[in-house]
């Protein structure tokens, strides 16, 4: 079970909504990115007997491409194709790798740094997602 506290859910006639705002101001999540987004998500959200029968929604306010200014676009979870088991490991597998060179190539950059306040920890009961088991 992946601990989560979900950062806003509301009811309204007895249906509980689980909306995610997205703020990129362009390239919003699409395509593959979005649906392995969807898929992770709705598997924790079926985890919480509170939320596993909640409409998902993204609120994107992203700039359409072409456009000056913000539009609000509401995607409905339910119609985002899901990713099967394999493609989700291969997907979530590049951005481990991605992140784990991103880390050691800063950790030689910081050397010269102060890195005191450079230290982030997940919280106390948060699992890290890279190392599950604590390595």
């Amino acid at each position: 079970m992946i601990p989560f506290e979900a950062p806003l859910e509301y009811s309204v006639g007895g249906q509980v909504y689980f909306p995610w705002f997205s703020f990129w101001r362009s390239n919003p999540l699409a395509d593959r990115r979005l649906s392995l987004f969807v898929t992770i998500v709705e598997e924790v959200l079926l985890q919480d007997p509170d939320l596993d029968q909640a409409l998902f929604q993204i609120l994107d306010f992203s700039i359409p491409e072409g456009e000056t200014e913000r539009r609000l676009l509401v995607i409905d979870a339910k119609d985002i194709p899901r990713l099967d088991e394999r493609e989700k490991r291969a997907m979530l597998e590049i951005f481990a790798d991605g992140y784990r060179l991103a880390s050691s190539e800063l950790a030689g950059a910081k050397s010269d740094r102060d890195t005191r306040n450079d230290t982030r920890r997940p919280a106390p009961d948060q699992k890290d997602l890279f190392h599950p088991d604590g390595d």
